[in-house]
């Protein structure tokens, strides 16, 4: 039981990283999906690219969240299962 609150402690962690990662790509892509005035500023800014890759990495980030919310709860249960044992 150990093992598997720190495998989840340690897959949660790493999420943490990768969802802050794919936010921010997602938060640059986004601004640029609500302002498209921003390429007619900054030329070499594609809007159907940041479109697409929008799109693209709302899947993963989804998926990313969902698996942090189980290992979430893994460790919200974990000590409370323990104190009930002991």
């Amino acid at each position: 039981m150990i093992k598997l609150y720190l495998l989840s402690k340690q897959i949660h962690n790493l999420l943490v990283v990768f969802i802050c990662a794919i936010g921010l790509a997602m938060t640059i892509t986004g601004i640029i999906l609500k302002f498209p005035m921003i390429t007619k500023i900054i030329p070499f800014i594609d809007w159907e690219l940041s479109r697409q890759i929008h799109n693209q990495l709302s899947v993963i980030f989804s998926i990313a969240f969902a698996l942090m919310a189980v290992t979430g709860i893994v460790m919200y249960i974990f000590p409370r299962l323990k104190k009930k044992k002991s």
